[in-house]
């Protein structure tokens, strides 16, 4: 018994002195790379006081100092680099993706622009439309002289959820992905919001208000969760309470259900004051479990495909960021740091990818990053606000809604599916003129 617990201490001695190894191993890593990058600069500084009319030296100290996010200093020397050589696209491209950091737009866009225009404008496509933020295609899945939103793609990536008021109120449609075939799901007085589909497909949540008999305004009325059976059209309350609970989602091989609520606030405030934390019921047994503990709004929670993940917005560090826990709370990390609001997280079905939106960088946009909230890419860029992206089951569109037709409407993007450099030109163009 004494040797097993010696052993087992051992054990545990060895992995903590691997973990201090990593640590400084990564720390060391970071720190020679930025070394290095000194180095370099130092190096590129001299070569280019003695060789000023080089455009490839200037180039370079310009996407060092990039690198080093000394933009002012990047800006002046890839400018040098463009004058001493108007078609060095490359260097022409660095400047525009440093406009738009120093918030230069409508310039930065005529720079893409003219880059996509010349003989070698097809080479740099695919990192123009990167650096614009519309790398895709995007459709349009839903219409009418009302709005559609909140969609919801099921597990066989033939058939959308959403909500729709074109019937006065907020009810639960369904739509093939032709967008045809539309069937409402819910008819009631009450606003029924946000849908969700389990994965099996057979079974959807959503929120709804029709217990709530009030004449307050709707966005003071209380809702409560549902379940609907598609086949059988049979519904159930599954959330009942005088506290206002929302945003359901639903992990279907778990049957589990995570929602927003703020039950937990006792303080006599106004209605938008109260704060929320993420719950999770365990559909099987009945069980309410409390996931989060914060003096802050946590929120618009997202179960990853195993279950074992939660996606979840919370404005602790001052505006809404995103964070993932485990299914029972613990191991709770903030996964972006970023300078505007982050909304509704949404894993892709392997749990590789997450999307989102935030306003960053001026209104709400369309953005992905990996599961570790790193190589963050911009989907969209409309003066209108898209929001709410929901990836599809087999990871090759995300969809979203979107009021750039001037509605709210369901739109999606295909993953599968560059903008060619025609495309690309002319959406770059109706954006700068648009500057003018």
């Amino acid at each position: 018994m004494r040797l097993s617990k010696f052993r087992w201490a051992h054990g545990i001695f060895l992995l903590l002195i691997l973990l201090m190894m990593a640590c400084s191993s990564s720390k060391q890593s970071i720190e020679e790379g930025l070394i290095s990058k000194e180095a370099t600069l130092r190096v590129l500084k001299q070569n280019a006081m003695e060789n000023p009319n080089d455009p490839t030296l200037q180039y370079q100290l310009a996407q060092v100092y990039f690198d080093l996010d000394s933009l002012e200093l990047a800006h002046q020397s890839a400018m040098k680099a463009v004058q001493i050589k108007d078609d060095f696209w490359k260097a022409k491209l660095l400047l525009a993706k440093i406009q738009l950091e120093l918030d230069s737009v409508a310039v930065a866009y005529r720079n893409f622009f003219r880059i996509l225009d010349s003989d070698s404008g097809d080479v740099y496509v695919a990192e123009i439309a990167a650096a614009y933020g519309h790398p895709y295609k995007i459709h349009q899945l839903t219409t009418g002289d009302y709005n559609n939103a909140y969609a919801y793609p099921a597990p066989d990536d033939r058939r959308v959820v959403f909500q729709s008021d074109r019937d006065g109120n907020w009810e639960i449609y369904m739509i093939d992905m032709s967008g045809k075939s539309e069937v409402r799901l819910t008819n009631n007085d009450a606003a029924d919001e946000m849908p969700v589909f389990s994965d099996k497909g057979q079974v959807i949540a959503f929120t709804s208000t029709r217990d709530d008999t009030s004449k307050k305004s709707r966005l003071r009325k209380t809702r409560n969760i549902f379940l609907m059976d598609l086949e059988s059209q049979k519904t159930i309350r599954e959330i009942s309470h005088e506290a206002d609970d929302w945003y359901p989602s639903l992990a279907g091989d778990k049957w589990l259900l995570a929602f927003a609520s703020e039950r937990d606030d006792p303080r006599d405030v106004s209605f938008s004051e109260k704060l929320s934390d993420i719950y999770i019921k365990h559909l099987s047994s009945g069980e309410i479990l409390r996931l989060t503990q914060n003096e802050a709004d946590d929120s618009s929670p997202s179960f990853s495909a195993d279950g074992k993940w939660i996606l979840f917005t919370s404005n602790r560090t001052g505006k809404f960021q995103l964070y993932r826990m485990n299914r029972k709370g613990a191991a709770q990390e903030q996964l972006t740091d970023l300078a505007g609001d982050c909304g509704a997280p949404h894993y892709s079905h392997d749990g590789k990818l997450i999307a989102f939106f935030s306003n960053h960088q001026g209104n709400f946009d369309i953005f992905m990053m990996d599961s570790h909230g790193e190589n963050l890419i911009r989907l969209t860029n409309n003066p209108a606000n898209d929001a709410y992206p929901v990836f599809s089951f087999d990871k090759r569109k995300i969809f979203f809604h979107s009021n750039r037709s001037g509605k709210y409407q369901i739109y999606w993007i295909d993953l599968m599916n560059p903008l060619d450099k025609m495309e690309l030109m002319k959406e770059i163009k109706q954006q700068f003129v648009a500057f003018k």
